[in-house]
């Protein structure tokens, strides 16, 4: 690694001694609050492709790619395929793995980076892209990565653009997930439902008609009031929380199609057709759904693995989310991508590392321990396994959450403006006219 410039190390020294000290004292890191990650282990049907990706000439001198991830077990085991795949067709290169638990990745990237101990590439939350690149700690990859246009051209635009930070882009989509609708087959039949709804006025009716409050039974249920909940029905609403150049939020996040999906929401709650559990207590939505207190819950694809492991006689049933007036379905991307540090001093051998990551070689190999791919190509692919396709499907119009360093704050400030409609503390309009002005001052 090369040293990194003084006004980045100090900045990260900074950020590192905050970390820390909100650990020691209790505090939670609000980015560990987002979305769910866990990846999933069932396999894929097929064989893995062997063909080498595009990128395979490697530089003249040998050279060691250091990597950092926080890869789940049956990942980490694949990823040493993956890192022979490569070094197989890049016998110069030598990839150099090493495995963090989720909750001490940042303060370790942090620390490292600080003392020009860190790694040339890593695997990151999406959510941290933009807060490393305004740290100074990324690599600017669009016009300077050999194929980068060519790759990006190649993924779905919402996990894409989780990269995209102040004109540029500073990572790749290494892997995905998004949020589906999961319905019990059983309650649906048995209230003479044929199959899920398809469009948010039919979910909003089913909801309730599938409800029974007093016996704690509910349409719907929602794992909290966080935006990752939400935001599925948030999005194929038409909501918004920015403008598309992230300047302002007024008439977005308090907008018409915005407050809709909350009132919405909000009304669900009243009506006794929306579970109280998002505020605390109750069923927890997995066990709801399987047990029949739940007949629908949105969530994402390690929900396979999940109820196999906890519930193995469940059916699971995916869906898409219902689409809004105009016919349009959306929801909420998640996953992680993979970056490239300035400091590093093998770059070229980190892109080539980089773009094998993106090959689909590569994304077919991680699809076979349950990671959802980022190349729109392999929608319907024979490899990826059958319950892909759905969240294949959802992730052409699945939505990132404002890609800005301030996001925890914005999540914050939209969680608590959902808290204080539902306590019936203000309306709807009121709780995100409040967000609004929050989010417009991490803005300015």
């Amino acid at each position: 690694m090369k040293r990194a410039s003084t006004s980045m190390r100090m900045a990260l020294v900074a950020t590192a001694l905050m970390l820390i000290a909100a650990a020691c004292g209790g505090a939670a890191d609000d980015t560990t609050t987002t979305d769910p990650s866990g990846a999933t282990t069932t396999a894929a049907s097929g064989a893995t492709t062997t063909q080498a990706p595009a990128t395979t000439a490697a530089p003249p001198e040998p050279a060691t790619v250091t990597y950092w991830h926080t890869m789940s077990d049956p990942e980490t085991a694949q990823l040493d395929n993956v890192i022979a795949a490569f070094e197989a067709v890049n016998p110069t290169i030598t990839i150099e793995p090493t495995r963090f638990a989720y909750d001490d990745f940042k303060a370790a990237l942090l620390t490292g980076l600080a003392g020009d101990a860190g790694p040339d590439t890593a695997r990151l939350d999406i959510i941290w892209v933009p807060e490393f690149a305004n740290l100074g700690a990324l690599q600017q990859l669009d016009g300077v990565m050999p194929g980068f246009d060519e790759i990006a051209s190649q993924t779905f635009p919402g996990p894409l653009a989780t990269n995209f930070w102040d004109g540029h882009y500073y990572g790749l989509p290494q892997n995905t997930n998004t949020q589906v609708l999961l319905w019990n087959r059983e309650m649906f039949e048995a209230a003479g439902e044929d199959g899920p709804p398809e469009t948010l006025e039919e979910f909003a009716t089913v909801a309730c008609a599938l409800s029974d409050a007093p016996n704690e039974k509910y349409g719907f249920a929602l794992g909290g009031t966080y935006f990752w909940a939400p935001a599925p029905v948030f999005y194929s609403m038409g909501g918004e929380v920015v403008d598309e150049d992230i300047t302002t939020a007024t008439g977005y996040v308090n907008g018409a199609a915005s407050v809709e999906a909350f009132t919405m929401l909000n009304d669900l709650h009243t009506s006794g057709c929306l579970s109280p559990n998002l505020l605390g207590g109750g069923i927890g939505t997995a066990d709801g759904l399987a047990t029949g207190s739940y007949a629908m819950i949105t969530d994402g694809p390690w929900m396979v693995d999940i109820y196999a492991g906890n519930f193995p006689d469940f059916e699971v049933n995916f869906a898409l989310v219902p689409t809004n007036a105009a016919g349009e379905t959306s929801s909420v991307v998640g996953g992680e991508d993979v970056v490239l540090f300035v400091d590093s001093d093998v770059t070229d051998a980190a892109t080539l590392w980089m773009s094998f990551l993106m090959s689909e070689e590569s994304q077919k190999m991680m699809a076979e321990v349950g990671v959802i791919p980022t190349l729109s190509g392999l929608i319907g692919d024979p490899v990826m396994p059958d319950y892909f396709d759905v969240f294949l499907d959802q992730l052409q119009t699945a939505q990132a959450r404002v890609p800005h360093p301030a996001w925890s704050d914005m999540d914050n400030a939209i969680n608590n403006a959902f808290q204080r409609m539902l306590n019936g503390d203000q309306t709807p309009q009121e709780a995100l006219d409040q967000a609004a002005d929050e989010i417009n001052q991490l803005l300015g």
